[in-house]
């Protein structure tokens, strides 16, 4: 008889387990399967050599850093989203008091602010789904997957955890919140910065920035009273976010290097949810241990070297007028916790380059602002355009009316006709080779339109710490500053900029200036 030897962990040897990843492995429908990323504590040390998929776990080494200047220095934080927030966090850790500037409502008078917009058209410029408590990224999934790789990311997620987000996104491969549950967590994250001694000031916009001898040593905010308030700062942690187009103009009137930068426009695609979860599952589609499905499609157009591709993809999730400026309209997705809405939808964007709509700074800007505008004056209102997708790919307008989950006032426009060429034709392209999956394209599915906001038009220029180039003491952080593109990328851009500028490694007397 053949012996048979049998390789692998006792579970008797066994102290502990830890997940670090979980993913679903959808490639072969009939056969779906989990896959775990396991770290295991043992009692005793085993020889490991013979066992698959098996390695020793690498121990992260951090260096211990102090305040590169005194405990309880100010420093203006300007901007309460992922970047500012994690920023602000970073300095009180490092014991320096940050006043936190925010242009928009605290969450709960925001959320009471954006569900009137949403019922009643009764739209304010500075607390609405891009500008309050949280940022844009509280009106959204909550995803908080991202392609970077930084040692900061594991202090972005314990964080979350920490303020009330679920553990799973410890683990998950593609980890969300939701919008419900990021309410709350932003508020629990402010409280603990509270109570480490940094301020919080809502409804306070910044105006200007001064400057003297290329160094800032001041800012005019304007108060909820509608006051112009100057307060007197050396360093200004400026994560402004990217709808922030009048603090970029600003900017460039005092002389701040900035440069143009590539983005992408298109629409929202929305299904039917059952139907995503269909193409995404077979028919494992509805299973509870699955969930609502998510995708990624990518299209590249070699001959005008562009790409087109979903992005920011809400399963179970909906569509959103996401306004910032009076008299625009656009949208943009945003899911609860659950994930469990009647749609599924995605933004199908088309890469824009710098110079494709004009050669000056602002070119792609107001290219934005131009489409928000004509939409606007398009469905007479705050509101959104609406296509079938087999309509728009046969360039006709569609004649009836659609089902969908955007609440505010549709209204049917042949996208042929909103869009530039370069946009439409590209589209198009993708939607043609798309078209292969009968589930994806199709009668069913319809855009809405436009999707603008996906990534800042322009980069605020700066050096290896996080410093503008020309102005000292002036720290762009996050999306905004051109740097990050999600919540967790402008999160761990706040903390490291704050390590890189802010502290030096402990017992040591190198500084980095």
């Amino acid at each position: 008889m053949k012996e048979i030897i049998k390789k692998g962990i006792k579970r008797e040897n066994i102290k502990g387990i830890i997940w670090n990843k979980r993913s679903i492995d959808s490639r072969k429908k009939s056969d779906i399967k989990f896959i775990y990323n396991l770290e295991v504590e043992l009692k005793k040390a085993i020889d490991i050599s013979n066992l698959k998929n098996v390695s020793y776990a690498q121990e992260i080494v951090k260096q211990d850093r102090e305040p590169l200047y005194s405990k309880g220095t100010t420093v203006a934080v300007i901007g309460a989203g992922p970047a500012g927030l994690f920023a602000a966090l970073r300095l009180a850790e490092y014991g320096y008091t940050p006043m936190v500037f925010e242009r928009g409502e605290e969450v709960d008078k925001r959320d009471i602010t954006t569900a009137k917009f949403v019922h009643s058209s009764i739209f304010n410029q500075n607390s609405n789904i891009q500008f309050g408590e949280g940022g844009a990224g509280t009106y959204s999934d909550g995803k908080l997957n991202t392609r970077i790789k930084s040692e900061y990311m594991d202090k972005v997620f314990e964080t979350f955890v920490e303020c009330g987000a679920p553990e799973n996104i410890l683990w998950d491969y593609k980890p969300h919140v939701g919008t419900d549950i990021l309410k709350e967590v932003v508020k629990t994250l402010r409280n603990k910065i509270k109570a480490m001694g940094g301020d919080f000031y809502f409804n306070c916009k910044l105006e200007k920035i001064h400057l003297k001898d290329g160094r800032v040593y001041g800012a005019d905010i304007i108060n909820e009273a509608g006051e112009n308030e100057f307060y007197n700062f050396n360093n200004i942690i400026l994560a402004t976010g990217h709808s922030a187009r009048d603090t970029y103009r600003m900017l460039n009137q005092i002389g701040v290097h900035m440069e143009s930068k590539p983005f992408a426009i298109g629409a929202r695609i929305e299904h039917l949810r059952e139907d995503i979860d269909k193409m995404q599952y077979g028919k494992f589609a509805g299973n509870e241990l699955l969930g609502a499905a998510t995708y990624n499609v990518t299209y590249n157009n070699r001959a005008d070297e562009r790409g087109v591709f979903s992005f920011c993809m809400c399963p179970g999730g909906v569509i959103v007028n996401a306004a910032s400026e009076e008299n625009s309209s656009l949208v943009n997705g945003m899911s609860y916790s659950q994930r469990d809405g009647k749609f599924s939808n995605s933004a199908i964007v088309v890469g824009i380059k710098e110079n494709d709509f004009g050669g000056h700074l602002f070119s792609g800007m107001e290219f934005q602002e131009q489409l928000e505008r004509k939409t606007y004056e398009l469905g007479q209102g705050y509101g959104a355009l609406y296509q079938n997708v087999m309509d728009f790919m046969n360039n006709r307008k569609t004649s009836h009316q659609i089902e969908s989950s955007f609440e505010m006032k549709k209204t049917s426009y042949n996208l042929n006709n909103l869009f530039p060429e370069v946009i439409v034709e590209n589209m198009r392209g993708a939607f043609e080779y798309w078209s292969k999956n009968p589930l994806f394209i199709s009668e069913r599915a319809n855009l809405i339109a436009p999707e603008t906001r996906t990534s800042a038009p322009v980069r605020i220029v700066r050096d290896l710490i996080g410093r503008s180039i020309n102005i000292d003491g002036l720290y762009p952080i996050g999306e905004g500053a051109g740097y990050a593109g999600g919540i967790v990328s402008a999160a761990v851009d706040g903390l490291k900029i704050i390590d890189l500028a802010f502290t030096k490694p402990k017992d040591s007397s190198i500084i980095y200036f």
